[in-house]
């Protein structure tokens, strides 16, 4: 996942500037839905795809695309999950 040219707009997990947009399924299987993250958020769910060992090249079966796809879909809701556990522990505080 090599980063995109840097768009306008905010990250969705800390609202930084300077976004890319990252393809949230892998780019080989859901080319279409991206999200603006921060080089710093990109880098971490990039380095989290590669330790789960995530293949995200492209593949002809649909099938395998859509577990691929899947698979790289959850670690992003995961890093959304973990973003809005902190903005909930800070609101207690």
């Amino acid at each position: 996942m090599s980063p995109q040219a840097t768009s306008p707009g905010r990250c969705v997990i800390c609202l930084g500037e300077g976004i890319q947009r990252h393809h949230v399924g892998g780019q080989n299987h859901i080319a279409w839905f991206k999200m603006p993250l921060c080089e710093r958020h990109h880098a971490q769910i990039t380095a989290l795809v590669a330790t789960a060992k995530i293949d995200l090249t492209y593949t002809d079966d649909p099938v395998e695309r859509c577990i691929r796809a899947q698979e790289a879909s959850l670690i992003f809701q995961w890093m959304l999950l973990q973003a809005q556990r902190k903005l909930n522990y800070r609101k207690d505080q």
